[in-house]
């Protein structure tokens, strides 16, 4: 650190990856001494979602990542943290300037569309960022993102702005975590077991028409609907940029995830002998497939949603397969 209460920067231990939350969450592990990647912390966290939900623009909007990714790893590692909110941009600046002067990097969530160096023309709340220090003099925080390699500088007024925003997956109000410490659980295997069990159980739950293979169907039996949106053509455009492009490492995050599985085989053989890499893999293949086929969609004159349709079906049949798998390790 140097000018302490002007300048304070942190060692950035950043390592570039294919997530912003479990490159986050990396981050954060790597500081705190713990050896682990970017997909170990994705497993671990749970992080596999499906929420197909309504929205603005477009109306119908699929997420194929948990809403609860962050949390989830913090518990699942036996340190229960939550994310710090606040009542006003003034407060969670204030707070995010006294961890980093004690020492303390910092994951905050964010709308995407209001860091300038996205120059989006989209909102895209919920996008996690690691923060490592700050100037005073110059009114900016040193963070680091995703894929980037180096740090980037943030004016305090955007980071404040981009940390306050809403839509129906997101509500941000300062979201930060910032752990004085972290350790490993004294279980490893218990931890990766819980961690595969709980991420399968959450999808295979029909009790939620949104979420999870039910949240597949309903987005099933909704397909004719999209070709009468205003804009279908950005509907399925936007699908598919989240299922394949948007930060997910491609195939929906199946492909983080499936890297994970081959991780930790080492501490679960029970991984390897159900052959959970293999149906993880081919699930990933199945998401890419539907990714393709929604982007084709988005390039034609007049709606065809037949492809899609066949391909949706697919992914259907992957995940129930892979999670019915998953939950043999009970």
């Amino acid at each position: 650190m140097t000018e302490l209460f002007m300048r304070v920067l942190l060692k950035n231990l950043h390592t570039p990856g294919r997530h912003c939350a479990s490159t986050g969450l990396r981050n954060l592990a790597a500081f705190h001494g713990l050896g682990w990647s970017e997909a170990f912390c994705f497993g671990i966290g749970a992080g596999l979602g499906i929420w197909y939900i309504k929205s603005n623009n477009p109306p119908r909007m699929i997420h194929v990542r948990s809403a609860d990714i962050e949390e989830r790893f913090f518990l699942h590692i036996g340190m229960p943290v939550t994310w710090e909110t606040y009542e006003t941009q003034q407060q969670s600046h204030r707070e995010l300037i006294k961890k980093l002067d004690a020492g303390l990097p910092a994951i905050v969530q964010t709308d995407l569309y209001y860091l300038p160096y996205y120059k989006s023309s989209t909102h895209f709340p919920g996008h996690v960022i690691t923060v490592w220090g700050y100037d005073d003099d110059k009114k900016v925080f040193y963070i680091t993102d995703t894929e980037r390699p180096a740090l980037i500088e943030v004016a305090y007024s955007d980071l404040a702005q981009a940390r306050f925003c809403e839509d129906n997956f997101f509500k941000i109000h300062g979201n930060c975590i910032a752990p004085a410490m972290m350790k490993a659980p004294v279980n490893m295997q218990d931890t990766i077991r819980n961690a595969i069990i709980y991420n399968s159980r959450v999808i295979l739950d029909t009790s939620i028409s949104t979420q999870g293979i039910q949240g597949l169907t309903t987005f099933y039996n909704e397909l004719e609907l999209w070709t009468q949106f205003e804009d279908w053509k950005w509907a399925f455009r936007f699908a598919y940029q989240v299922i394949e492009r948007r930060g997910t490492g491609g195939g929906g995050f199946r492909l983080i995830y499936a890297d994970f599985l081959k991780e930790a085989t080492a501490y679960l053989p029970d991984i390897e002998s159900l052959q959970l890499p293999y149906y993880m893999q081919q699930t990933a293949a199945a998401w890419t497939a539907f990714a393709m086929a929604l982007k084709e969609a988005s390039e034609k004159e007049k709606p065809e949603i037949s492809p899609v349709t066949t391909c949706l079906e697919n992914v259907i049949q992957a995940e129930t397969r892979y999670h019915t798998k998953a939950l043999m390790l009970l």
